[in-house]
């Protein structure tokens, strides 16, 4: 029987997808997070605490793609895994990347039922979704998922044996056997259920009550006698630009998140010890759920821009100032101007 799976076409096309598709995920996600965490803070945007969550969202999601991503393009670029540097090195890059991962989903459950708020109890919203309220729920997630994933700092590591005068070290490894079943068969059963099955249930969940609150509402200004004043459509438009991006953002991540998922509790039980190809296919599988994964860090930006009318118009907004800016620099009379003021500046 051929042992050799890097031979088959199924490993060179998982190979291919590692060196071909990180870099183009890392550029663009990283510019798009970037201009995200931009528009997200000015000052038209900031003072909604949605664009809070969706801020640390997107650093949790440049914290995604450099630990997780980065790692799996140098392994397939330069066999070399980052991991091996040192050994704390290993536990705090495994830690990041399950942590980053976690709380990029959890965000968007604290931002979802934060709009289930805002929908349905619209009058005391104001004193229950404050920005006081919003920096408490996320230090609570975070300290949660901290304590949640902070056994990687205790079980993984380089492991040193000794035999007879020769002493041989294992990078990243697990540092004893108890804590290798619990990683292998006991924790993708919970990191399921924290990265997927409860997001799953709660995005779920969530968009089901804004979508009823919001038909509900619709259907209301229908029926009414009186025209809807201004107000009532421009929060109507608001509410409804909020609610599609949410729900992009929501369906997306789910999406992305169950394969890999559903992947990591079953690989080591579809592949037959010494079955070659089935070991090809297996490292297919898992570059292809990989980059779907990393796919909903990557592209939440596009998403603000596809979904969110008042992000697109800030967006435009930046474009249309640089783009006056830029001709204005290389404006002969601006430059004449600029070095009359430099002349000035020197004759006094």
């Amino acid at each position: 029987m051929d042992y050799d799976y890097e031979s088959y076409a199924e490993h060179q096309a998982g190979q291919w997808v590692w060196k071909v598709v990180p870099p183009i995920f890392i550029f663009l996600g990283s510019a798009g997070n970037l201009l995200s965490i931009v528009v997200l803070t000015r000052k038209s945007i900031r003072k909604s605490t949605t664009a809070i969550y969706l801020v640390v969202l997107a650093i949790s999601d440049l914290l995604v793609l450099y630990t997780g991503l980065f790692r799996q393009w140098i392994l397939a670029l330069f066999d070399t895994d980052v991991r091996h540097v040192s050994s704390f090195g290993c536990k705090l890059h495994m830690f990041l990347v399950y942590f980053s991962l976690d709380f990029s989903g959890w965000i968007l459950i604290a931002v979802t039922f934060e709009r289930v708020v805002l929908v349905w109890i619209p009058h005391s919203a104001k004193s229950k979704c404050s920005r006081r309220t919003a920096g408490v729920i996320l230090i609570t997630i975070l300290a949660f998922l901290f304590l949640l994933n902070g056994h990687m700092f205790f079980g993984n590591g380089d492991l040193q044996s000794t035999t007879g005068n020769e002493t041989t070290t294992v990078k990243c490894t697990y540092l004893d056997n108890s804590y290798q079943n619990f990683f292998e068969n006991t924790w993708p059963w919970i990191d399921l259920t924290i990265y997927c099955i409860v997001p799953f249930l709660s995005l779920f969940i969530g968009n089901i009550l804004i979508v009823t609150k919001f038909l509900q509402s619709r259907r209301k200004l229908r029926t009414q006698v009186a025209p809807a004043s201004a107000s009532e459509q421009k929060n109507q438009k608001k509410t409804s630009s909020m609610t599609l991006m949410l729900f992009c953002l929501n369906t997306v991540y789910l999406i992305s998140s169950v394969p890999i998922s559903i992947y990591l509790i079953g690989y080591s039980d579809w592949v037959e010890p010494g079955d070659a190809h089935g070991q090809a296919v297996s490292n297919l599988l898992w570059s292809l759920f990989n980059v779907l994964m990393y796919a909903n860090n990557t592209f939440n930006f596009l998403l603000y821009c596809l979904s969110g009318q008042k992000f697109r118009n800030e967006v435009k907004l930046i474009l249309c100032r640089h783009l006056q800016r830029s001709q204005t620099n290389n404006s002969p009379i601006e430059g004449t101007k600029t070095q009359m003021n430099d002349a000035t500046r020197q004759h006094i």
